[in-house]
């Protein structure tokens, strides 16, 4: 039966299978719903479906709304899971029952899903009523299923509400203690803030000290204020004595909270909670009586006494947890920020006052003072109301550098022997003393030798006389006392602000995920870290003290010697160093299964006043999870590119290997044709009818050769361009841009379309428009390959286009262009839309750029049917051609323009068409370049004379006419039996061998040898001559054993070795010759290269090369 399937079957969740169990447990044929076994399959599959939800899901099923719900609505519930399983929820949640049902109907009667947000909620745990703020979604079941009932969705969203909450009262305290202006107004302040937020105050009392009859205000506290109903429920004690010589169990745990200086828990459970405080709290927030109260100890910071002790009820439907700690520490450091502000403020101004008064009292004592201060180093000065000086004694010329002067002088002359930046000030003064005030200021005298001047200090005092005002002071040279002050009051400052960073360090650092630690040098003793740290390394924590160096033992042995490294490097370098590290423990993936554990760290020197290195501070973040989806996602990637590889070589072994070899064969009978024709023309038939006859079946079998090979070249480009489509959808295609004879490109067309042109009887023209002369250009840098592919689409199209016309000629044409053709000299053209930003396909970074950059474009021309305007648009498409009669009349895949438009703009060129129909098309493309030095075999050609053939395999080595020996090395039997024969047919002498290292063991029987033989198994020789001619290998690169690219470097490595005379020639025969396939070869050593399948006429001018080569070397 169904239901068993569904209860039998396991989750793989230990817990999801132990609700299964108590689901099947309770007895459901005393429900409303009947047995399980009797449960329609909508109810089984909707069951199975909220099972294996993380989210809290519940069904209320039938009339009753019985509920059925998952393990997460479990844990939401608490206290009341099991029972609630399968009961009604009238029974189950009598309290909000009345609410459901009002729900329920409106949901009947809408129709509609009810959806509630935030919704606040009491509910029972862990044997207290907690408030829990919930979200829902109320779907009915459809009215035609057989099931009557409800689905809900719910959402526990009380961590969110309650963290949003305390935030408002964090600001709103916040805000509230700026405008304090002194500690006593502060304390009002804080309970005023606090009364507003009755869910999370319900009750608060704050202490602060008050002296007793000795003086000593650290011990007893005076209550200043309170929040709660206090009128009805008296406070305890109005005054605290906290001495320690009381048993209560509140003085006891206040006290214990003044003495650590940290928030303490009071409990109704143990006593310490009053009852009268937590009854304070029945008329605020949910109006319930409080069990829990935290003592707060207010200071400014942790080197300065405690100032008050807050004593703050728990909100009476929250656990004092973690997050509530967190909450109550942030609000203790922002009182005490502000007691430090205040503090400092009251320190100010008694500081202030002091200074007054001792000012004051020299005034008063100056006239008795005056005769000491003539003995002593004190500037003594009198001065009139307007300026001038009267009299001064030594001290005073002394400090103020001001030179004694026989006659008169002007009017506060002195006060250009005052620091500029002070004139205003003793101005400011001076003006003070004229209206009777005696000042007391800190100025500065210039100072010959002292570009900041001389500090003094001036004391100064009106005295009237016969004449007026009469300016009397003294001058205190106070100049090393400022540089003292200055000094101790930067200190001070810069202990202050020590002090508040390492308060925020140690709060982040308890708090903080990331593993904090601190490393003395050169002990190397860990001075501090954090939990994190502990727990990173899987280590038990101890006090800082007892930690030896067996806390590397948490770290995998062998990445210490990158820590070790990285420590010396700062050391060394003072610079900061990151390092990524193992640890020993294990960390279990989201696969289930277990890895090693990574972290990476950044470590920072912290220097001495000397510049050395006194400790090394280091955090560490674990990146395990980081590690472990870097290593997914590379494992993915490598197998999609492995079997996308896979795939590619599979199509170019499985279709270019036939291929070839049908290709050989087709040009093997075409040259027997040939022959047989040439001796049917000398004969002479005595049946003149059977010899015209045989004449025609010649012929006939001539063109189905030629049907043969067409249709072999058709093959081939459709398999190229699949590949190429495979590696444009992948993002894998690469251009490969090497330098090029740029006329080069067009004698390869000429070379490849010559004879099917003149076949189809089309006027072939090729040719390089005047700007290619104009511009200079010659040697560029291209990707040849995929221009050639680019061309030999548009020419073989050109051509099945024109060969049913009356007038059949193609023209294609090549030229250059300093700016985008496009918008130039190709205007006329058509040109498709460049690809959008969603594409895959882009420009790629190996096209040529640079101030030298320019354009190469090509257009191919014909007189065929021409396309019809609406047509156009599907032409650059994929898998899409110009009209569906286009594939019935001329076949084709709907490929060769796509890739083409793609091949073109990964070059940094475009496509496009110019057409009318009934007299032909012009297709256009270009490409980007810039100027290159000539390619290698061009060099090649410079330097070796390539002597013209006569289709015998024989080349002229001074004067002395040489057969031309060859090693093909070829795994396909059949591609080796029918190579070996067309290039005996040549006059080639040919050795065969079945893998790479056959082809370097028979290098031991050549001329090239120049070691002793080996035992080395080698291939059969046709000759048993002790010393074997090879003038070129033809390497395959696809072979088992050995492959060729690792013979070809074999070989190199033995020319280099010297056991080898001289270069061996290689070709390079592949069915993946692509241009990065093409690179490698030539990287590994090869000289040239081929692609299967490949006409015995292309093959044999390169072999000929590469023999010239050997003989030249």
């Amino acid at each position: 039966m169904a239901s068993s399937m569904l209860f039998e079957s396991t989750s793989g969740s230990p817990e999801t299978d132990r609700h299964l169990q108590l689901v099947q447990s309770v007895d459901w044929s005393a429900t409303s719903i009947g047995a399980i076994d009797d449960w329609p399959p909508e109810l089984l599959l909707l069951f199975h479906l909220i099972i294996l939800d993380p989210q809290p899901r519940l069904l209320l099923l039938g009339p009753d709304h019985t509920l059925l719900y998952n393990e997460a609505y479990a844990e939401l519930v608490g206290e009341r899971h099991p029972a609630a399983l399968g009961r009604p929820i009238r029974e189950a949640f009598p309290e909000t029952y009345s609410m459901t049902l009002s729900i329920v109907d409106e949901v009947v009667s809408t129709g509609r899903a009810s959806v509630e947000k935030g919704f606040c909620m009491p509910l029972m745990r862990d044997g207290r009523l907690l408030e829990i703020h919930m979200s829902w979604i109320v779907v009915p079941f459809p009215k035609k299923s057989s099931l009557t009932g409800f689905s809900v969705i719910l959402r526990d969203e009380t961590e969110k509400r309650v963290s949003d909450r305390r935030l408002q009262t964090s600001h709103q305290l916040s805000m509230a203690l700026t405008m304090a202006s002194d500690i006593s107004s502060l304390w009002e302040t804080i309970l005023g803030s606090l009364r507003d937020r009755d869910h999370d105050c319900p009750f608060a009392l704050l202490y602060a000290p008050e002296p007793d009859a000795n003086g000593n205000d650290e011990l007893f506290f005076q209550i200043r204020g309170s929040v709660g109903d206090f009128e009805n429920n008296p406070v305890a004690a109005n005054v605290l004595n906290l001495s320690g010589t009381s048993n209560d169990r509140l003085n006891q745990k206040l006290g214990a909270a003044l003495t650590s200086e940290e928030p303490i828990l009071l409990e109704s459970e143990d006593g310490s909670l009053p009852k009268s405080w937590s009854n304070a709290a029945s008329t605020r927030g949910w109006k319930d009586a409080c069990t829990e109260a935290v003592v707060i100890p207010l200071q400014s910071n942790r080197y300065h006494k405690v100032r008050a002790l807050l004593v703050l009820g728990v909100a009476t439907r929250s656990k004092y947890d973690v997050a509530y700690k967190s909450w109550v520490e942030e609000m203790r450091r922002t009182i005490g920020n502000s007691i430090h502000s205040l503090r400092k403020k009251e320190m100010a101004a008694v500081e202030l006052a002091q200074r007054e008064k001792k000012a004051n009292n020299i005034s008063l004592q100056y006239n008795h003072l005056v005769k000491v201060m003539e003995l002593s180093d004190v500037g003594i000065f009198s001065c009139d109301k307007s300026g001038n000086l009267l009299q001064a004694n030594e001290s005073w010329y002394r400090l103020s550098s001001f030179s004694r002067q026989a006659e008169p002088v002007p009017a506060f002359a002195w006060l250009e022997s005052v620091y500029d930046d002070d004139k205003a000030l003793v101005m400011s003064n001076w003006n003070s003393m004229l209206q009777g005030k005696p000042v007391t200021y800190q100025m500065r005298w210039k100072h010959p030798e002292r570009p900041e001047g001389r500090w003094i200090l001036a004391v100064c005092l009106p005295v009237m006389d016969d004449q007026g005002k009469i300016i009397t002071g003294c001058t205190t040279d106070i100049d090393a006392q400022k540089r003292v002050e200055n000094d101790a009051l930067q200190a001070l400052q810069a202990l202050e602000r020590a002090s508040a960073s390492e308060q925020r360090f140690q709060h982040f650092s308890k708090s903080s995920p990331v593993a904090v630690h601190i490393l003395e040098i050169p002990s190397r003793a860990i001075s501090f870290c954090n939990i994190a740290w502990f727990d990173m390394l899987g280590i038990e924590e101890v006090p800082f003290d007892q930690l030896d160096m067996s806390w590397t033992d948490g770290i995998l042995e062998q990445d210490l010697p990158l820590l070790r490294e990285s420590v010396q490097k700062i050391l060394t370098t003072h610079e900061p160093q990151t390092t990524q590290f193992r640890f020993r423990k294990m960390f279990l993936s989201g696969d289930g299964h277990r890895y090693q554990s990574w972290g990476s760290s950044q470590s920072h020197a912290e220097l001495d006043e000397n510049g050395a290195v006194k400790a090394i501070m280091t955090t560490t973040t674990d990146i395990s999870h980081l590690k472990w989806a870097e290593e997914v996602q590379r494992s993915r990637v490598e197998e999609a590119l492995e079997a996308k590889r896979q795939n590619e070589v599979f199509i170019d072994m499985t279709s270019q290997n036939p291929l070839g070899a049908v290709v050989h064969c087709a040009d093997a009978i075409d040259e027997s044709l040939i022959e047989m024709k040439s001796i049917l023309d000398k004969l002479q038939y005595s049946d003149e009818k059977a010899g015209n006859r045989l004449g025609e079946l010649v012929a006939s079998s001539a063109e189905a050769v030629n049907i043969i090979t067409s249709c072999s070249s058709h093959q081939k480009r459709i398999v190229d361009d699949l590949l190429t489509l495979s590696k444009l959808d992948s993002n894998l295609l690469q251009i490969n841009q090497a330098p090029v004879r740029a006329t080069s490109i067009l004698d390869d067309m000429r070379r490849v379309f010559e004879i099917e042109a003149g076949r189809a009887e089309i006027e072939l023209r090729i040719q390089a428009d005047p700007s290619i002369k104009a511009m200079n250009v010659d040697n560029v840098m291209l990707d040849t390959g995929r221009v050639h592919q680019i061309l030999i689409n548009l020419i073989t199209n050109a051509l099945k286009f024109t060969k049913d016309k009356p007038q059949r000629r193609v023209t294609i044409t090549m030229g250059s262009s300093e700016k985008r053709p496009s918008d130039g000299i190709l205007s006329s053209i058509d040109f498709a839309l460049p690809h959008t930003l969603s594409d895959t396909v882009r420009e790629s970074e190996a096209v040529a750029s640079g101030p030298e950059t320019f354009f190469i474009w090509f257009t191919v021309s014909d007189s065929g049917r021409g396309i019809k305007p609406d047509e156009k648009t599907k032409l650059f498409s994929r898998f899409q051609q110009a009209s569906p009669r286009t594939y019935s009349k001329y076949g084709g895949s709907g490929l060769g323009l796509f890739i083409s438009r793609e091949l073109a703009e990964l070059q940094g060129g475009e496509i496009g068409i110019a057409s009318e129909l009934d007299v032909g098309s012009t297709f256009a493309f270009f490409v980007k370049t810039q100027p290159a030095a000539p390619p290698i075999d061009q060099r090649l050609k410079n330097d070796i004379a390539i002597r013209p053939r006569s289709g015998s395999a024989q080349t002229s080595f001074s004067n002395e006419i040489v057969q031309i020996h060859v090693l093909v090395a070829e795994d396909n039997p059949t591609n080796q039996k029918v190579l070996k024969r067309q290039l005996t047919n040549k006059g080639y002498i040919v050795w065969t061998a079945d893998n790479g290292q056959e082809a370097v063991d028979f290098l031991r029987q050549t001329r090239y040898w120049n070691a002793p033989s080996s035992s080395s198994p080698l291939p059969s020789s046709p000759s048993t001559a002790q010393e074997k001619a090879l003038h070129v290998i033809l390497m395959d690169t696809e072979m088992p054993i050995m492959d060729g690219l690792t013979a070809a470097r074999r070989i190199r490595q033995m020319q280099r070795d010297g056991l080898l005379k001289g270069h061996v020639p290689i070709l390079s025969v592949s069915a993946n010759a692509r241009p990065e396939q093409t690179s490698m070869a030539m990287d590994a050593g090869m000289d040239d290269s081929i692609s299967k399948p490949f006409r015995i006429a292309d093959l044999t001018p390169k072999i000929d090369r590469l023999a010239d080569m050997a003989y030249a070397g």
